[in-house]
């Protein structure tokens, strides 16, 4: 299992938002990106991947939103406006949970009334959790295990203090390369370097 808890500090908490208007003032466009480089692949939807989106923006935050690729079976489209229509039908959806409470919004996606804090603490539980940063230990170079998870954010840096509560709760920080890539690049390259270690071009797995 693979599995990214994306934090989108501005994305919309409740479902009255336009679909024309989603991108540019809540730069919705950065976690539609995310989204389909998490599930998807050019020959259709990625096996075992859990996708975990935390959004704090107006009007309830907070809401985090589960997609689950082996129950998905498929979006609308994925353009970024197919992808923002799943997303509001999940928060309307979940426009009366209370504080833990979680319900089905659609086959293979979910909408709970969840906290970033609450949501990696409670993963920290389990090996395996990783923090996705520029200074981190180069990805090449760490054994990732058999069931990980990468903490990233969006267009917006972690703040400071989530930094520190990530370090606290054992998080490894992970940089995929030399340079600053989007968020969704960063998923694309954790996902190719997973699948160059189960596939053909596998090697000896790093010790680290």
């Amino acid at each position: 299992m693979r599995e990214f808890i994306l934090r989108s500090r501005k994305g919309p908490t409740t479902a009255d938002f336009s679909l024309a208007t989603a991108s540019p003032h809540r730069h919705l466009e950065v976690v539609a990106h995310c989204i389909v480089n998490a599930l998807f692949c050019a020959d259709g939807i990625r096996a075992g991947v859990v996708f975990r989106l935390v959004l704090e923006g107006p009007a309830a935050p907070p809401r985090t939103i589960r997609l689950e690729s082996d129950g998905l079976g498929s979006l609308p489209g994925l353009d970024e406006r197919s992808v923002w229509a799943v997303l509001r039908q999940a928060l309307a959806a979940g426009r009366e949970l209370c504080l833990g409470e979680e319900c089905e919004a659609a086959p293979g996606v979910w909408v709970a009334k969840a906290s970033f804090e609450g949501l990696v603490r409670q993963r920290s539980q389990r090996p395996g959790l990783f923090c996705l940063r520029p200074d981190g230990d180069d990805i090449r170079a760490v054994d990732l295990g058999d069931d990980p998870c990468f903490v990233l954010t969006d267009h917006l840096a972690m703040p400071r203090h989530a930094a520190g509560f990530l370090r606290r709760l054992g998080a490894r920080p992970l940089s995929v390369g030399p340079r600053m890539l989007f968020a969704s690049q960063c998923i694309a390259v954790v996902h190719n370097e997973l699948d160059r270690r189960a596939g053909p071009f596998a090697a000896a797995a790093p010790a680290g």
